[in-house]
């Protein structure tokens, strides 16, 4: 028997239908970003795989809200070290304004205070530029399921933000 999809449906070759295929939408990505090699690279990058559909860069955070509104990516990859308007501010108002937007801070800073900084101000995690694009497509279909991603590099820095964050600004290990 041989298997054909044809207009999202799974069909053998004997005529019968099968469990409809559902395709799943690319996932939109935004990067803010200020050096343009840094976006030149990594547009060409996603934008060559299945499944990551490249939205218009920004160069800085100052526009950072209204263009998530235009643009309405289902990630936002934000530089923390930015000319303009502060990245970490520029996050807060869109975590406040838009809360379904999922942003993955991306910098080649390492300390810890940012760390736990942009966490606070609700990133869904923290990834190095240094990573590898293996890597940083894992950290973005993480983060748009849902679920928290930190580079390794950082993984020691805020268990206790990313507890509290998960759980609506609670700490679950806390007493109560």
């Amino acid at each position: 028997m041989t298997r054909f999809k044809c207009d999202a449906m799974d069909i053998t070759s004997d005529g019968d239908l099968s469990v409809p295929v559902v395709p799943s939408p690319a996932l939109r990505v935004l990067c803010v970003d200020d050096n343009p090699l840094v976006l030149e690279a990594l547009g060409l990058k996603l934008s060559l795989l299945t499944g990551f559909h490249w939205l218009t860069p920004l160069s800085s955070a100052d526009e950072l809200v209204a263009e998530v509104r235009r643009q309405m990516p289902d990630v936002v990859l934000l530089d923390i070290d930015m000319p303009g308007r502060d990245p970490l501010e520029a996050l807060a108002e869109l975590t406040l304004n838009e809360p379904l937007t999922r942003v993955l801070m991306f910098s080649g800073l390492s300390r810890g205070d940012l760390v736990e900084r942009a966490i606070d101000a609700g990133a869904w995690g923290f990834l190095s530029k240094h990573a590898d694009l293996e890597a940083i497509v894992s950290a973005i279909h993480l983060v748009a399921s849902g679920q928290f991603f930190l580079s390794e590099e950082y993984g020691d820095i805020a268990p206790q933000r990313l507890r509290r964050h998960q759980h609506g600004g609670v700490d679950p290990s806390a007493p109560r």
